[in-house]
């Protein structure tokens, strides 16, 4: 346990963090002690209100906080041990207004809900002029700090957060690469098909197909089995984890960011969005 004083002008504040271990899952509570000297004396926070609770989301540089250990995402539990749970950021916020001399906020590191991955292509003019493509498929927090807020306040094991993040890691971001994948490559052979002569003399009939006809049609069909794959791994590795967190009323969805989709038709009134699977949030189930 270590404690820092930090002073400020005309006032003093305090940090002290503590590590508490929870079924082996470690998780940091921190405290700032500031002493306000009055009323109106503004402090330099702002909350959000979150599906976890209140959340830090902004410290000003010239606030009172500003040097301690108090860091934007982090969850606000208590205020002058006063918990904060369930309470609007109206409310706190009226809380620390009202408060003066001492004013003691307690916080812990907050992860979002949720365990996910990002798929991307980077596109990289080479030395010719000639643009090389690449996939890139990579997990957005590394297995050592992803850990669930949710899961650490449930009591969640970390050897069954571990395998959780290993089976998105290996079963469901595979799939969801391989599609987009499909899709960079089918968007260039279109690309080649539409700048070209489809079949020579203009006749287009059964058995006058074009090799590069029957490829394109061959590669929407690979499109939507690869997108059936995406979903049905999805399922399947949700309804996993759900039997892995149900002791712990703890609900497993899955987790989905949309993308703006280019429009088809000069016709068409507004662009359409495509939903990508981009891993499993979790939700608390009310008691």
């Amino acid at each position: 346990r270590t404690t820092t004083k930090h002073h400020l002008q005309n006032s003093s504040s305090s940090s002290n963090t503590s590590t508490t271990k929870v079924h082996h899952i470690t998780m940091s509570h921190y405290t700032a002690t500031i002493t306000k000297q009055s009323k109106n004396q503004s402090i330099g926070i702002g909350l959000k209100e979150t599906d976890a609770g209140l959340t830090i989301s902004s410290i000003n540089s010239e606030g009172l906080l500003s040097q301690t250990c108090l860091k934007p995402g982090m969850k606000l539990l208590a205020i002058n041990n006063i918990e904060v749970s369930g309470l609007s950021s109206r409310e706190a916020v009226q809380i620390m207004k009202d408060a003066e001399g001492k004013l003691a906020l307690s916080a812990v590191d907050f992860v979002p809900a949720n365990i996910t991955f990002q798929v991307a292509v980077s596109r990289v003019r080479n030395d010719n002029g000639q643009i090389n493509e690449r996939v890139l498929a990579t997990m957005k927090r590394d297995i050592n700090n992803a850990t669930p807020t949710i899961f650490m306040e449930a009591g969640v094991p970390s050897n069954t957060f571990s395998k959780i993040y290993t089976l998105i890691e290996s079963e469901l971001l595979p799939p969801a690469m391989a599609l987009r994948s499909h899709e960079t490559t089918y968007d260039k052979e279109m690309q080649s098909y539409t700048g070209k002569q489809m079949v020579k003399g203009g006749i287009i009939g059964f058995g006058t197909e074009s090799n590069h006809e029957k490829k394109v049609l061959q590669m929407v069909k690979q499109g939507a089995q690869l997108q059936r794959n995406v979903d049905l791994k999805a399922a399947q590795v949700k309804d996993q984890i759900n039997a892995m967190l149900a002791r712990y009323n703890i609900m497993a969805t899955v987790a989905l960011e949309s993308r703006r989709l280019v429009k088809y038709s000069s016709k068409q009134k507004q662009a359409n969005t495509a939903l990508d699977v981009v891993g499993i949030q979790f939700h608390p189930i009310p008691m």
